[in-house]
């Protein structure tokens, strides 16, 4: 009791001491984000409970939000991706724990989606800005330059590109404040010095008395809970500088502590994707999720003039022509690295004092290590570089190393930050004070241009158009309807469709908390019954799935080459939306129609099998599906593997059937394993129709296939004996 009265006593001073000597310069320094961002971004034009950004990542963003307002937290909701629901631990928001709970703070305090999306990313334009400042102080850069770098930092164009689409990615707050620790780590005060014995406990309350141990801790639990994308480039940071502090200062005890915070960070991580881990020990891992591959990360490397490229729609004409000539580039990527004149101004700086200290043999202290953060992350993330390497080992989740450039970008202006504090020294405070003020403001325009957001009222029209629109659906078809939404569209990560962009299915149900929708299931899953759609007529379509028991059908034209191939299939709507982008059609009297013809039973039966979960893949051994005269195959070896994936948590007993044929015609066998029994089956290049009865379990089972008939004599390089074409999956027989 007594040790932890003096930690609590000791940290409580050093918070009050720091509070007392930085509250004044970093007060003035928020003020002046928060009169930029008003500037910027005219928020007198602002409709607050409208979302500033109503599309793509920010529909996403709310939609997780409207999660958390029925449900409780952002990973499930019953009423998308009905009737399974959604479960988002197969796309989870790893590392974003601190972010998490913040908007659960602001949906429930305000229990309005559009409010706690503005609130959170304009908010995070003062979050930057004090990660920013106080990394500045810890490298010890005087409190006006710290102001001066916290601002131009909090306004590079990757806050505004980035949020408010990708909402957590744009609070960056915590990566000036563990860029800073590991350079502190590099010089001759880190910040930690050693970590506490593992064999000696008693020892541990001793280390944490210190207040630079505790703030150690707090800036990595923060870098691990802030995003994923910053915990790994935090980690791997960490590995470098370890490793350059112990060989330059021959003390192993510089690695050991990176290590070990690392490890602290690894930890941190893994709790949290715990709930994913369980997920996939119960029904499996998904591939269509985590599936990323190298092209993706070299798509989105790092490339320097990524870095020095004037922003999109920069101010000045000129320079704006030449961000768009750069559009003719191959590896696009997400254009949103660019660090400013400024920027560039303290990345040549970094260059320049690195090489000029080399040659003449001097230590680099505070911009030699800047320059190795900066120097380590370009290496890591540019193409063919560190995580192309790594990708190539299997590590391809995270395929946008170039997001590393925030890193890059707080070195740059941390490098000017220096500059400014020679510049006071020589220059006296006033004139100093009047050219950091220039500088800045030179800065922020340099790098945000005029309108960064679409119109807020166009916004505001489309969001209320949208919302009539859900309150006349409830209208006509009811409270509780369960609205089949097409076109059909996975979900998550699509590619857009005609004119609609991924998620504009999810923006329904940022209107409603009570109407079902089937956009939303994760793919790989159970919500892969709707593919078995895909292709229909939507005459066919729409008796099918009313047959399944939905209510309407929701149609967005803008899904569609032609809109008008909606009317000429299924005549005129029960209701349009106002910009006649969205219509409705009630389905309740076409299942009427289907229960006298049918009756109840065979309704039913009809709709279990078009909602079975159980879906088939081509697996191992398979060469890739091909489509031909609207069938469905892929060419085999001598051994191919069938797979079943079942979403559910129980074993579930189905008909699979295909047609098997061989690529050269004669009397061949086929033989079928993962059976109660194996089975043996003639083969032909005509084809055998195959009906099977699997038990598949949770997670998922296979039919393997192997088959003696010949290769194929041909001049394409694959091994080609026999074929799979249009495998499905039925219900057993009734009774």
């Amino acid at each position: 009791m007594e040790a932890s009265g003096n930690l609590s006593e000791d940290v409580g001073r050093a918070f009050r001491r720091v509070v007392g000597a930085e509250w004044r310069a970093a007060s003035a320094g928020g003020a002046i984000v928060v009169l930029a961002t008003v500037v910027l971004f005219r928020i007198w034009e602002l409709h607050p409970r409208v979302p500033v950004a109503y599309s793509g990542d920010a529909v996403l963003a709310m939609g997780a939000f409207k999660n958390m307002l029925l449900s409780g937290w952002y990973s499930s909701s019953d009423l998308v991706g009905v009737p399974f629901g959604q479960n988002l631990h197969d796309f989870p928001a790893v590392g974003d724990l601190s972010h998490l709970l913040l908007s659960w703070l602001l949906v429930v305090a305000g229990r309005d989606l559009a409010l706690a999306l503005n609130t959170f990313f304009f908010m995070s334009y003062l979050t930057v800005f004090l990660g920013s400042y106080v990394g500045s102080r810890m490298l010890r850069i005087g409190r006006n330059s710290a102001v001066a770098v916290g601002v131009l930092y909090a306004f590079l164009p990757f806050h505004y590109l980035h949020g408010p689409g990708h909402l957590f990615l744009a609070s960056y707050g915590s990566v000036p404040l563990w860029t800073a620790l590991a350079v502190r780590q590099l010089g001759d005060q880190p910040l930690v010095e050693t970590l506490p014995s593992l064999r000696c406990p008693r020892d541990w309350p001793h280390w944490f008395r210190r207040p630079s141990h505790l703030a150690a801790i707090g800036i990595v639990l923060l870098g691990s809970t802030t995003g994923i994308y910053y915990a790994a480039f935090m980690m791997a940071t960490f590995v470098v500088i370890g490793v350059v502090a112990a060989t330059a200062r021959s003390d192993s005890r510089r690695a050991t502590v990176m290590v070990g915070l690392s490890l602290v960070s690894v930890a941190v991580v893994a709790a949290q994707f715990a709930p994913t881990w369980w997920l996939h020990r119960r029904i499996g891992s998904n591939s269509e999720i985590i599936e990323r591959g190298l092209h993706n990360i070299e798509y989105y490397s790092l490339k320097l003039i990524d870095l020095v490229l004037p922003v999109p729609g920069h101010r000045l004409g000129w320079l704006s022509g030449m961000q768009a000539e750069s559009l003719k580039l191959t590896l696009l990527g997400e254009r949103a690295q660019e660090v400013g004149v400024v920027g560039v101004v303290g990345l040549v700086i970094l260059a320049g004092v690195a090489v000029v200290r080399l040659v003449r043999g001097q230590p680099g202290e505070r911009h030699g290590a800047l320059g190795l953060v900066a120097g380590s992350s370009f290496v890591l993330a540019t193409v063919g570089g560190g995580a192309t390497v790594v990708g190539a080992l299997g590590f391809s989740f995270l395929r946008a190393w170039s997001r590393i450039s925030v890193v890059i970008a707080f070195c740059a202006f941390a490098a000017v930050g220096l500059l400014f504090d020679r510049l006071a020294q020589r220059a006296g405070a006033v004139q100093a004070n009047a050219i950091i003020a220039f500088v800045v403001v030179l800065g922020v325009l340099d790098t945000n241009p005029g309108s960064p957001l679409a119109s807020y009222d166009d916004t505001a029209a489309s969001w209320s158009s949208d919302r009539a629109f859900v309150q006349e659906v409830e209208g006509l078809i009811g409270l509780d309807a369960s609205l089949f939404q097409v076109p059909v569209i996975p979900f998550p990560e699509h590619p857009p469709v005609h004119r609609m962009v991924d998620y504009d299915h999810l923006r329904g149900y940022l209107h409603s908390d009570t109407l079902g929708w089937s956009y939303g299931g994760v793919k790989g899953r159970a919500a892969d019954w709707q593919q078995r759609l895909v292709g229909l007529p939507l005459d066919e379509l729409a008796v099918a799935v009313a047959g399944a028991g939905f209510d309407g059908l929701w149609v967005d034209r803008y899904g569609y080459a032609d809109p008008d191939v909606v009317e000429a299939y299924l005549g005129e709507a029960d209701l349009v939306s106002v910009d006649g982008r969205l219509v409705v059609y009630d389905l309740r009297p076409i299942r009427e129609t289907l229960l006298a013809a049918s009756g109840t039973e065979g309704v039913d039966r009809a709709a279990a099998a078009l909602t079975e979960p159980v879906t088939p893949h081509f697996g191992k051994g398979f060469h890739g599906v091909e489509v031909d005269a609207g069938r469905v195959f892929a060419w085999a070896p001598e051994r191919a593997r069938l797979d079943l994936s079942n979403p559910t948590t129980t074993t579930r007993t189905v008909v699979v059937a295909f047609v098997v044929a061989s690529a050269v015609d004669g009397e061949w066998i086929v033989e079928l394993s993962g059976l109660a029994e194996r089975q043996r089956l003639p083969l032909g290049a005509a084809g055998t129709a195959v009906s099977v009865a699997v038990d598949v379990p949770p997670g998922g089972g296979s039919l393997e296939l192997v088959s003696d008939a010949p290769r194929l004599t041909t001049t394409d390089p694959r091994d080609i004996r026999f074929r799979v074409l249009d495998p499905i999956v039925e219900l057993p027989p009734a009774g």
